[in-house]
């Protein structure tokens, strides 16, 4: 009965992997609350079934400037609080265009919680590209992502997408399921934090009063 019990909390330890896998790092636990306005971010996913890796391809487009969206998306240490379940997130290291980001998330399920640590090497291209993939191995086999920002005559694109190593501990529908709908809460949550970003800046610029004449 031991042995059973234990092998059932293992299993779903090693389920809650499956709630981390669409960030930078990690996967939000819950979709942030969206205007009914808003449109659903689109994602989809496909089997790479020679590598046992999923293929994660989600879109969202936005009014708000190409510059304004990459600043959010590498404001890594300032995501806290807007991608759910990011415990904490770090910079380790900087040079040019690069640099070494350490991630913890607390993924839940059920009754079960778990932290799951990554540390991630990024790339930078600013404001168009960022591309980021673990530097370990672990907790998953693979993990290589990138975010790419298209003008548009609107505003941008954005474009997300990872390759990540499958779990093995679910039903391949429930896995597929929880890939796909943390990614799209993902998008979700950043497209909010964009939007509310570009408005605060607007509001900032049209309330700061002019400098006296002679300044």
């Amino acid at each position: 009965m031991m042995a059973s019990s234990s092998a059932h909390a293992a299993a779903m330890q090693r389920l809650l992997l499956f709630l981390l896998a669409s960030s930078f790092a990690a996967v939000p636990m819950h979709a942030a609350a969206q205007p009914v306005s808003v449109p659903t971010a689109q994602v989809t996913i496909a089997d790479l079934d020679d590598e046992d890796q999923y293929y994660i391809h989600g879109v969202f487009e936005t009014a708000v400037p190409a510059v304004q969206v990459f600043q959010v998306l590498s404001d890594y240490e300032g995501l806290k609080g807007v991608v759910s379940g990011l415990e904490s997130s770090k910079v380790l290291s900087r040079t040019a265009g690069s640099l070494l980001l350490d991630q913890v998330m607390i993924g839940r399920f059920l009754f079960f919680s778990k932290p799951v640590h990554l540390l991630l090497q990024v790339k930078e291209q600013a404001p168009w590209r960022i591309q980021f993939e673990t530097t370990t191995g672990k907790p998953f086999r693979h993990y290589q992502g990138a975010w790419q920002i298209e003008p548009t005559a609107e505003g941008c694109r954005v474009d997300y997408t990872l390759t990540v190593s499958r779990g093995d501990m679910a039903p391949g529908f429930l896995e597929r399921k929880l890939f796909k709908e943390n990614s799209r809460s993902l998008l979700q949550e950043l497209r909010a934090e964009v939007v509310k970003r570009a408005g605060a800046a607007t509001a900032l610029a049209t309330t700061t009063p002019a400098p006296p004449d002679g300044l």
